[in-house]
């Protein structure tokens, strides 16, 4: 048995749904059972009710033996222990650990993977980083150097046409934005070769890196 684990289990889940008693007497149980290896053990509670939870109720004194079966009733109905018979010593008891009680330890929630097909590029802004990152901080139309105090996210089909997926924005100069205006993508890189902001490498660059994104080649990098 993993004690840490069990600890954990008990402190965290099982102990909120139990009463002080309940819990003196599951972890008396317990010491006489799990924790020597076994699942079950005769206990008689006139005498151990005498060594635990003193001083919960009037001072000094132990839990009335009527207490202890009351609570001992009341454990088996959460699941936590199992009274298997009554003998001359005692009652049989069978401790379940917290995970072995119905309900008590909660499934753990499935993490959805992040969908990038569904992701917002634009509106989000952890989200826009990686867009900055993906055109390693430069600007996609002129190729200059944008950082996150200059940088836009762009689109490259205008709204309401265009949607916010990693397909549809590059990361942009503010200058670069407010030229662009209402072209075109493929318009507006034209104009900037024209006027001699691109080298006809650079133009070519560009419009296929462009073709590229556009058919989702070209992914902004997120973890899951």
């Amino acid at each position: 048995m993993d004690l840490e684990a069990f600890i954990v289990e008990f402190q965290d889940h099982l102990a909120p749904r139990l009463d002080t008693y309940e819990q003196a007497i599951y972890l008396y149980i317990f010491r006489h059972t799990r924790l020597l290896g076994i699942t079950e053990a005769t206990i008689g509670f006139k005498s151990a009710r005498s060594r635990m939870a003193c001083g919960i109720g009037e001072k000094g004194k132990p839990m009335s033996e009527n207490t202890a079966y009351q609570k001992l009733s009341s454990l088996q109905q959460k699941g936590a222990i199992k009274i298997l018979r009554t003998e001359h010593t005692g009652r049989l008891i069978k401790l379940n650990l917290p995970s072995e009680i119905q309900g008590i330890i909660p499934k753990p929630v499935p993490v959805k993977e992040l969908d990038l097909e569904e992701m917002d590029f634009f509106e989000v802004p952890e989200n826009r980083q990686k867009i900055l990152e993906r055109e390693n901080r430069r600007c996609f139309y002129t190729l200059r150097p944008i950082d996150e105090k200059n940088f836009v996210v762009e689109h490259i089909v205008s709204r309401p046409t265009g949607d916010n997926s990693y397909r549809n924005v590059v990361a942009a100069s503010r200058e670069a934005n407010n030229r662009k205006s209402s072209m075109s993508a493929e318009d507006f890189l034209r104009k900037l070769f024209r006027d001699g902001f691109l080298s006809d490498a650079e133009f070519e660059g560009r419009i296929k890196m462009l073709s590229l994104i556009k058919a989702g080649e070209i992914k902004p990098k997120v973890i899951s």
